[in-house]
């Protein structure tokens, strides 16, 4: 009996030694390839013109490589048909501007390899490299060094609502820009708690007046964001804060959840999306990443591609492959 139960536990640490060590081989493959996805999103009124629109995004990279000066990458997304590319954030693993030029190098070589570089947007993250040096919101479009590094590598740093136009038509690329943030702007204004023709002043009139320029135009709007708005807020909650009216919103963030278990999917994702308002344990699988809503909204978030080191020794995806997206708008059914 001792025997038949010494050799069952032998054959029991067996299976789990080669689960763990077949789970560490596969982890570090997996991330080290990547994967495109694709999503085709309806838009009542899109342009005629602009039917079949493709966006390419790329989000949370934080220094990953996948190929030698990220020639892998640069070489999938050369063969990828697109009209713009949409990065959203945490290209770093960084929360400085200390050694930018040295921390960014990954995203750097990334866009060096890139054949098209017609229309590529950019906005922050909550990681680096930081674009915008201001005290007073992206508005004011004082940019940093790696902000002019980008900018002259034919980068849009998303400090105002930009047109796209095909003919007679257009649609709006543009930053977060709601009017409750305005109205906060707009009282500091009038309690005169800035200096008169001050930086901050100047980029708070400006921000006002992108705001006036394309509310309610009856254009079509994609807003780039780092954060995905909250999906469990009521009609009332999302008109409070009275943002423009978007047609999509691409965003990132989550990682896809960074850990994922097979069955079960994510385990946690750093957002307040949740009704006790404080962590993003156990999410809905359905605001993880793809497609969800911000009311009738239609917001998408990217898996993204890299890890953050916020815990060093869960710096890697588990079970979550990292990805691009091509997103093809439609205007039909």
């Amino acid at each position: 009996m001792f025997k038949k139960q010494k050799l069952g536990l032998t054959i029991l640490l067996i299976i789990i030694s080669t689960c763990i060590i077949g789970t560490i081989i596969y982890t570090i493959i997996d991330n080290r390839r990547f994967i495109i996805v694709e999503e085709k999103i309806r838009i009542g009124r899109l342009p005629a013109s602009f039917d079949g629109f493709k966006i390419l995004q790329i989000s949370d990279l934080h220094e990953a490589y996948f190929g030698e000066h990220q020639a892998d990458l640069a070489e999938a997304i050369n063969t990828i048909d697109y009209d713009m590319i949409a990065f959203t954030g945490d290209m770093n693993n960084e929360k400085s501007n200390v050694n930018p030029e040295q921390s960014s190098r990954a995203i750097l070589d990334l866009i060096d390899g890139i054949d098209n570089k017609d229309a590529m947007f950019w906005v922050d993250g909550n990681w680096g490299p930081f674009t915008i040096s201001t005290i007073c919101g992206i508005f004011s479009g004082t940019l940093t060094p790696i902000g002019k590094t980008l900018q002259e590598r034919g980068m849009v740093l998303l400090t105002q609502p930009v047109p796209i136009t095909r003919g007679e038509d257009r649609i709006w690329i543009t930053p977060v820009l709601s009017k409750s943030s305005f109205n906060a702007y707009q009282e500091k204004l009038n309690n005169q708690s800035m200096g008169i023709n001050s930086t901050e002043q100047k980029a708070l009139f400006r921000a006002i007046a992108a705001y006036q320029q394309i509310n309610d135009n009856g254009e079509v709007k994609l807003v780039l964001n780092h954060y995905p708005f909250p999906t469990n807020l009521t009609a009332s909650q999302i008109e409070t804060h009275q943002h423009l009216d978007y047609d999509l919103i691409l965003a990132g963030h989550y990682h896809g959840g960074q850990i994922r278990l097979p069955f079960i999917g994510a385990l946690y994702i750093p957002s307040y999306n949740t009704e006790n308002n404080n962590t993003g344990l156990f999410p809905d699988q359905n605001d993880v990443k793809g497609l969800s809503y911000f009311g009738e909204t239609p917001q998408y978030i990217s898996a993204g591609m890299g890890s953050s080191n916020v815990l060093p020794l869960l710096n890697f995806r588990l079970f979550n492959t990292p990805e691009i997206n091509l997103i093809t708008l439609t205007g039909v059914n």
